[in-house]
């Protein structure tokens, strides 16, 4: 009996030690598991921020936001594909193979094939990859992201500790949302390029239609973001100013080109016809959702200072900053060129009419910061 009695306790202790050592292992898997769906909830929620970002530092972050997943990755790179090409956007690490890290440029044969999209497999299967004069048996944790299935993008993990079930559950799930990550981007960076396409398109038309023209929007368009860097605005307003001094004359498309290159002194009844291309550009601009900013500083590129321009007469600090970076270079290119009825001024006597320009015409700050840069 004593036995008997000795055997259930000893029983009852040994299942009590196996339900505490249960319920501590899937405690831990219960935090681990809501630490990670509260990181796919943040994710989330920077959804829309990290897919407008420019190509460099979406893929950047994209890799970042990898990583977090998976606990103790040592080496570690997210690549993209264009057809069989591929490229190296973003990576961390030692081990990788110099040449292959100094081009970026690998190719869809570098990598093994997997029908999953989630796999592990031996890092020697990476021998372009990764530098084989490291001996290591370790493991590559590889996630296969798919958009239309054509294969876009390989994320590769590597680290010496074992890849538990868990990291590879959770990576399956990652995959999912790098995919639409991914395709979001592609997307909205396709209607960029197209937008693109379509202002060049809009540029060689003028061009052609005003040949005194060629060469002067990609000139101011130049010289205008380079003046915006050197004011010290944001990446965006950069980029903003380069568009909208690439088409601020794009309005004189539809001005008579007996105008245009007149080569004798205009009528004041021709000049007031010249002056609508600010209005005309702001209206064909403002069509689009997408570009009705541009089309507000390429209407107001015309203003003064003083408050004598045109179309509205604003004054000082009421133009819009770009709408008077613009003005500045404009006003440089077209005395620098050559036109219908004179030939380009020189350098010198164009600094000098900036100068004495400066505060009537022109933004002073605007105009000194630019002669520093010219």
């Amino acid at each position: 009996m004593d036995i008997f009695l000795t055997t259930i306790a000893i029983s009852s202790a040994s299942l009590n030690i196996f339900l505490l050592f249960w319920m501590r292992k899937n405690n831990k898997k219960i935090k681990y598991l809501s630490s990670q769906l509260q990181k796919f909830r943040d994710l989330s929620t920077k959804f829309r921020d990290i897919v407008v970002q420019r190509e460099e530092l979406f893929y950047k972050n994209i890799h970042e936001v990898s990583l977090s997943f998976v606990n103790d990755v040592e080496n570690s790179c997210l690549v993209t594909f264009q057809g069989e090409n591929g490229k190296i956007v973003s990576y961390k690490g030692k081990i990788f193979n110099p040449s292959i890290i100094s081009s970026k440029k690998v190719k869809k044969t570098d990598f093994p094939y997997s029908a999953e999209r989630v796999y592990v497999t031996d890092r020697k299967k990476f021998a372009d990859i990764f530098d084989n004069s490291i001996n290591s048996d370790s493991k590559v944790l590889v996630s296969d992201i798919h958009i239309g299935g054509e294969l876009k993008a390989k994320l590769l993990l590597e680290k010496e500790k074992p890849f538990v079930s868990e990291e590879i559950e959770i990576l399956k799930s990652l995959s999912g949302f790098m995919t639409s990550f991914i395709a979001t981007h592609t997307y909205l960076s396709n209607q960029g390029r197209f937008q693109k396409d379509m202002i060049i398109t809009m540029i060689r038309i003028l061009e052609y239609h005003d040949p005194y023209t060629k060469g002067h929007s990609k000139n101011v368009a130049n010289l205008a973001s380079l003046l915006a860097e050197k004011l010290g605005l944001s990446d965006e307003m950069i980029k903003k100013t380069y568009w909208a001094a690439l088409v601020h004359d794009i309005g004189k498309i539809v001005i008579p080109s007996s105008i245009l290159n007149k080569e004798g002194k205009l009528t004041i009844e021709e000049f007031e016809v010249i002056k609508k291309h600010p209005v005309y550009g702001h209206d064909f601009l403002s069509t689009s959702d997408e570009l009705k900013e541009l089309g507000k500083y390429v209407l107001h590129h015309h203003e003064r200072w003083d408050g004598k321009g045109y179309p509205a007469g604003l004054s000082k600090e009421d133009i819009p900053l770009i709408s008077r970076i613009i003005s500045v270079v404009d006003a440089w290119d077209a005395m620098r060129s050559d036109r219908p009825y004179r030939k380009g001024l020189p350098e010198e006597i164009a600094k000098k009419e900036l100068i004495e320009h400066s505060g009537v015409q022109f933004d002073p700050n605007i105009v000194k910061a630019f002669l520093e840069i010219v």
